[in-house]
Parts: C-alpha cells; sequence; structure tokens
C-alpha cells in the first residue's frame, strides 16, 4: 500500500474526523445520525493515520509531493 496522502491533508483529515465525531455528543443525533458520524469519522480517521486514501487511487490524486502513479506501484510489486 504506497501513501498518497500527505501530511497536510492527513492533519486535515484528522481534524474533520475529529469533528465528526464530536458531532455525536453535541448534537445527539438518532442511531442512524450516530452510526454515519461514527462510520464517517472512523473512515477520516483511519485515512489521516495510515496515510492511504483508497479513493485517490483509481482518480489518481497524490498530495504526498511525490510521484504516486499506478504504473509504478505495477513495478514494485512485481
Amino acid at each position: 500500500m504506497r501513501q498518497n496522502v500527505g501530511s497536510a491533508d492527513s492533519f486535515i483529515r484528522f481534524l474533520v474526523g475529529t469533528a465528526f465525531l464530536l458531532n455525536i455528543i453535541i448534537l445527539e443525533p438518532s442511531a442512524v445520525g450516530t452510526i454515519v458520524l461514527l462510520a464517517l469519522g472512523c473512515v477520516f480517521m483511519a485515512t489521516a493515520g495510515t496515510h492511504y486514501c483508497p479513493l485517490y487511487s483509481p482518480l489518481g490524486i497524490c498530495t504526498t509531493g511525490e510521484d504516486c502513479s499506478v504504473e509504478e506501484a505495477a513495478e514494485t510489486k512485481e
């Protein structure tokens, strides 16, 4: 798994994930709202911690400042 999330992007994801999780406490949503906010918060926190976003790969986005091309990742696996 090649990193495709840079440090600034990771920090923003951490803040957004924290905001989603804090909204569970502040807003006291229904059960469905709690599950949605919990899932979004955990996804953002996980992608911030691993520095990898699965959605970035097919879209060809890389915020690390390096070349994160798909061909290069395929060559390293072989």
